[in-house]
Formats: structure tokens, sequence, C-alpha cells
């Protein structure tokens, strides 16, 4: 239930048409509101006569308001295409996601189309004869506030369009998507122990769950599926999770424990636990930040583009996002329901494969370009003076070594090398058992 909830607030916080679509429904009873106060409240009530205007003049002063809210709409739709447009052929098409989750540009359009929306009520309801004064004044605040967000807009697409600004937010969200993840076993309890799910299944016919829908998995419902199990006494091998792509007719889960129970009924209820779309969302899924900014790095290094100050703050952000989880333990593969009994095995996540997905890609494309490279095992460096646990300080040296090895093989000027060598050496260091000892001692 959660998991569909996540992802339709997702659908909904990239969807551009949801807050101007809700701004302009307000706008209609708002301009009934105002016309009726016009007609039931005194004249020049609260110090408003010095607004008030008869019909004729506040029909011109609305049709006014009203072409020129509506052109100003057009005219920002089209900055906000033109946008879209340009950082589509510069970061890549997956950077879009982050613009359409912008709310300037949503707020900014549903305040042209609400007031055009406003004005067009007001003129067919207004009375024949008398002043408008309350109807006025909220129609001239509503193009103040629109053409105040106007500028806000302009200004903030400006911004947006920066490189580093669009790293900033990519990072910021894998910084999230880490915590969340780090923080996953709070209202699941997941351990590590699989033997103890494998003690209970296998004695317990088991039955293949194929997939019904085709796409991406966008979220799966592990506390239904928890309930669920513990209610019927299942275990469920689950071998799908978010950001895997999924066909017709494969495996996704094994299902034991079914014999007497309807078949068909436990399918879709698995079945429907797993919810696939068209594109990758963040919802669930920590290597989507991941792949957005290799892909900026990737773009960046690029001989096309040839900008290595882009790639090199994204391994800064990669730093940053991971030095919330380089310490601490991600949860298990073992979901378990109330009373501990395991219910669920499923395909965590581990800090060594995330840290594989993230620097071996960087790696191949940073080959010989020195000031990446020393960046990388400088990122490393970092990383490991933040945790004592032997596994993840192995795995950063595993990635250093990797670097070392690979610029060692390229044709470097010497001082090229020698500035790579003393970053790995400081690397070791941090990553030896004496090394450990000495950073305590400190």
């Amino acid at each position: 239930m959660f998991s569909r909830l996540a992802y339709l607030r997702e659908h909904m916080d990239t969807s551009i048409w949801v807050i101007p679509l809700g701004m302009c429904v307000l706008a209609i009873p708002l301009a009934i509101l105002t016309i009726w106060l016009d007609r039931t409240l005194p004249a020049g009530v609260a110090g408003l006569g010095s607004f008030g205007l008869d019909v004729g003049s506040a029909r011109q002063v609305l049709g006014v308001i009203a072409g020129s809210v509506i052109s100003v709409g057009g005219v920002g739709f089209s900055v906000t295409m033109v946008a879209l447009t340009l950082t589509s052929g510069q970061y890549g098409p997956k950077i879009l996601r982050n613009f359409l989750e912008d709310k300037t540009s949503k707020i900014s359009l549903g305040l042209f189309l609400s007031t055009f929306i406003y004005t067009l009520v007001v003129l067919i309801g207004q009375p024949p004869e008398g002043k408008l004064q309350l109807t006025v004044l909220t129609a001239l605040t509503l193009s103040l506030a629109a053409l105040m967000a106007f500028i806000q807009f302009i200004h903030r697409t400006a911004t947006d369009l920066q490189a580093d600004q669009i790293v900033q937010r990519i990072g910021t969200q894998l910084q999230g998507a880490l915590r969340d993840e780090v923080a996953a076993s709070a209202p699941l309890p997941r351990v590590t122990d699989t033997l103890a799910w494998r003690r209970v299944a296998r004695t317990k016919r088991g039955l293949a769950v194929a997939a019904r829908d085709n796409g991406y998995v966008q979220s799966v419902d592990l506390d239904g599926l928890r309930n669920w199990c513990a209610k019927h006494d299942y275990q469920l091998l689950l071998r799908v999770r978010a950001g895997d792509f999924t066909v017709p007719g494969l495996d996704i889960a094994r299902l034991y424990g079914v014999d007497g129970d309807p078949v068909d009924a436990a399918l879709d209820t698995i079945n429907d636990a797993v919810v696939t779309g068209p594109i990758r969302t963040p919802v669930q899924d920590p290597e989507y930040a991941i792949t957005q900014l290799i892909q900026l790095a990737a773009r960046a290094l690029s001989p096309g583009i040839n900008d290595p100050g882009t790639a090199i703050t994204c391994i800064d952000w990669f730093s940053l996002a991971f030095s919330h989880a380089v310490d601490d333990e991600l949860p298990g593969s073992v979901v378990c329901d109330d009373q501990g009994t395991a219910r669920l095995l499923i395909r965590s996540r581990h800090f060594d494969a995330l840290l594989k997905s993230t620097y071996a890609p960087l790696r191949q494309y940073a080959r010989g370009n020195v000031p990446v490279v020393i960046r990388l095992l400088e990122s490393l460096g970092r990383l490991a003076g933040l945790t004592h646990r032997r596994d993840r300080l192995a795995a950063l040296a595993h990635h250093g070594d990797l670097l070392w090895s690979e610029a060692r093989a390229a044709d470097l000027a010497p001082d090229d090398l020698a500035d790579v060598r003393q970053r790995h050496r400081r690397l070791r260091r941090l990553t030896t058992p004496t090394g450990q000892v000495l950073r305590s001692v400190l």
C-alpha cells in the first residue's frame, strides 16, 4: 500500500499539469465568492471604495487582464519547453525529471491560467449594475502575483541550467535515497540470516510466480507481502527489486506453502505488490540517482564537451552521499514478521555493489584524465577516513588499486604519475590496519 502511494506521489510530483489544474479549479469558486461579496457587502466596505468600478469599466479592465495573462502564460510555457529542450540536449534526457519535479514553473503557469479562468468567470457572472470592488481588487492581486512568479521562474530557469546546480540537485536526491536505504530496517525487521528463511522454506512446496506486466519495477510493497505471507503462513523468494526490468512470463518470485490454497489469487497478490512503469524512478531505487550523476560525468568527459570540472563536481557529491552510508549497516535480505519468523527473501543492496556501480564506470570514463583520477582517489580517501569497518575499507582500497593500475598502464608524464601515486599511497595508509590504529590514536 505504501509503495503504491509513494509511486503515485512520484508520478504527481513529476507531472506538469497537477498544480496548474488545481489552481484553475480553485479560481472558479474564488470568482463566485468575490462576485457574491460585491453584491452583498455595502459600497466602500473596508476602505475598498477606491477600487470600485462600474460594470462597463470593470469589464474593460478584466478583459485587458485576461488577454495579458494568457499571452504571458504562453510565453512562460514556451520558455519552459525551450529550457527542457536545452537541458535534454546538453545533459541527457534522464535529467529532465529533475526539472519536471520543480514546482516554480508549475506555480507560475498555474497563476497565469487561474487568473485567466478567474477573469472569464467574473466576466460571465458579473451583475448588470453596481460597482465591483473585491472582484477587481482580486483580479489585480492575482495578475501581480502571476507577474512576480514569472520573474522568479525566469531567474530559477537561468540558475537551474547551470551544471553545478543540476549536480547539486541530483546529489541531494542521492543523499536522501541512501539515508532511506540505511533506515529501511526501521519499519520492517530485516536481518542477514538467510539460512533461517531457507530452513523454513525447504520443507514446503515451491510455486514459480511469473510477471504479469512489463516495464521497470517502480516499487515493491514489502510490508504488504510480509503481512500477507504471515497471514497464510507463506515464505516468498522475491527475485526483482526497484529498478529491474521485467517482461511478461519472467519469474519474479517463488512462493512456498500454497498447498490447497487458490493459486490464481496468490499470483495476483504478488503481481499487484510489484508496481511497474515505463521508466525508472528514485522510489526505492538509490541507483537511479547514481545513474543520473554518472551520465552527467560521462557527457562531461566526452571528447565533444571535455569538461572535467563538471565530472569532478559529480565525484564530490558522490563522496558526500556515500559518507552517509559508509559506516552504517545496510538492511539485510530477510524480512521477518512481527513474531520473528522469516517470511521474505529479497535482493538487498550491498555497499560494495553500490560502490562498484559508481566508481567502476567513473574509472572507465576517466581513463587518462589525470585531474579526475586524482579526485577519484581523494574521494575514496575521504570515505576511508569515515569508517573503521574492514569490509568497507577493503572495497575502497580495491577501487583505489584499480585506479592506480590503470594510471601506471597509461602514458602519463612523470609528474602526473607522481601525483596519482601520492593519493594512492595515502589511500592505502588509510585502508590498512596500521592506518586504522594511527587514526584512532590521533
